[in-house]
Parts: structure tokens; sequence; C-alpha cells
């Protein structure tokens, strides 16, 4: 059992209570995020959580890494949920727990994100938590996916004035898709968002100067993909923002059909920046987007 502060932060920053492994891979990502945007405390148990609580420390949010199916059973969450009851619950869901709403036993009355969403949405939802505005994280426990997406919607800054409708001010991203449909829906969200868009593919591939990044639409990075994701990466003249200065690498979104935590280092190590899953929320894919190509 663990019980230590593993961040000093600011008093105004929210107050988590991580309980789980957080050495595991798959958790390693999202614990950062946390780190970067809250005052952890870690419990590697519900009873070290429980002596956490007991002794004074009230957090704001409680986070639960289960790699696996009822690591931690509906009774003990119900224990954290008696011990800190205006404390939210958020779920932090290992490869392992992607069919337990089918199969297992979800714990009812909490937020459940894969260790692949999680990332994406932590610093946003924390800081508007922290400032007093509308999260996801914030509606009620008995929100549907309906009543969350909406919300979702307003935690993303829309587009200035003078870059909304089809223009193209905030740079080009190249679309990499084998499918017509999927290509079309990504470029008009970028399109949307300001971007101006080109279409790649195997069979349709030239090199591309000057864009600020790349969507790779892949499923499950195999071998095949992997070397599809080498092949964009190579045909992305780099970025720099100073003349006669060697650019970095165009970064790449990888988006990947319910990645486990193989398929998430594969892509890493062929040249993605960031990996998101599909089924995609829109706004996942612009604060990645907006962060990697430099316009968050």
């Amino acid at each position: 059992m663990v019980d230590k502060t593993t961040t000093d932060r600011p008093d105004s920053w929210a107050k988590v209570l991580f309980v789980g492994n957080a050495r595991r891979r798959e958790f390693r990502e999202a614990r950062a995020c946390l780190d970067a945007t809250a005052r952890v405390r870690q419990a590697d148990d519900v009873a070290a959580a429980l002596a956490v609580l007991q002794a004074g420390f009230v957090p704001e949010a409680i986070v639960i890494a289960q790699a696996f199916p009822e690591e931690f059973s509906i009774e003990e969450v119900d224990r954290l949920r008696g011990a800190a009851p205006l404390a939210r619950l958020l779920g932090l869901l290992g490869s392992w727990c992607e069919g337990e709403v089918r199969t297992g036993h979800p714990w009812p009355g909490v937020l459940r994100l894969y260790w692949h969403q999680f990332p994406a949405q932590c610093s946003r939802e924390f800081a508007r938590l922290r400032t007093g505005k509308c999260s996801t994280w914030g509606l009620p426990i008995t929100a549907g996916d309906e009543e969350r997406l909406l919300r979702a919607h307003e935690t993303i800054p829309p587009a200035k004035p003078a870059e909304s409708g089809l223009t193209t001010e905030r740079g080009l991203i190249v679309v990499w898709s084998r499918r017509f449909e999927m290509q079309d829906w990504l470029s008009s969200a970028c399109r949307l968002r300001g971007y101006s868009t080109v279409w790649l593919a195997p069979g349709r591939a030239t090199k591309v100067s000057g864009a600020k990044g790349a969507i790779f639409d892949g499923c499950r990075c195999d071998e095949i993909e992997t070397a599809e994701l080498r092949e964009l990466a190579g045909l992305l003249g780099p970025v720099s923002r100073v003349p006669g200065v060697s650019g970095k690498p165009v970064p790449i979104i990888g988006l990947l059909d319910f990645p486990r935590i193989e398929d998430h280092a594969r892509a890493m190590s062929a040249g993605a920046a960031a990996v998101l899953s599909k089924p995609l929320a829109i706004d996942d894919l612009f604060w990645q987007l907006d962060r990697v190509s430099g316009e968050a």
C-alpha cells in the first residue's frame, strides 16, 4: 500500500486521489497528465485510499485505475463513495476492461474513461473544474451520453470569427485514410476548425511540404499499418518556423480501433505523436490537433 503526495501544486488546483497501480504501462500517460494539472495523492488499493481519506484529505475527484474487470469490486467503490460523498468518481480503465459493459459488472454511477481516452480530456476538464466552468466531469452521474457529448463540445474553444467556415488560416493538415468516407468526415471537421486538408492513401501518396500536422486513420497498427505510418512520416517535410534551421518532424495523430497498449507503442515507435481511439470524440481530436500543431 502507498500513501504519499506525488505532486506539489498550488492550492487552487484540484485535489485528486488516484487509486490503483500507476506504474502499469497503460496508466503512465494518464497519471503524468494528472500530475501536470492537479494535486495528486496516491493509494495502491482501497484500504490505502480509505486511510488517506480518514486522515483528512478531501479530494474533488477520485480516479480508480482498473487494469482488469472486477479488480475493484462494486462494494469497494461504494466504500470510497461513502468516505468521500462529494468527490467525483472517475474510472480509468485498462485494455482488458473493454468488454466489461457487455459481460461484466461495471460500477454504477462512475464515469468510465479508457486509458487511451483519459489524456486528451484530463487537462482541459480539470482546468474547467478549477475555474468553475462547465465540465463533462462535473455533470450529475445520471447524465447520459448525449448530454456529455453536448457539454464536451463546449470545452473546446470555437474558431475565431475570421477562421470560421471553410477558411484555412490555421494551416495544412494531411489526412491519411483508405476510406473516402472517413477522410471526408475528418477533412470536413478540420476545415470547420480552420485548417486546410489534403488526402493521402496507399496508392495515392505523394510528398507534402508545409503541413502543420497529420491524421492517420488506422485500425490495430499491424505490420501493414505500421509500414504505412512510417511511409506517411517520410512523406511529410519537417516543420521549421526559423529560416535555415532544421525543423522537427510533422506531428501525426494516429486513430486506432480501441487500441491496446501494444498497438499504442507500435504507433508511437512508427512516428505518431499521439494516439486516439475510435469511436472518436471529435473534440478530443481537435484538442490533440491544436496541441501538436502548436495552435493550442
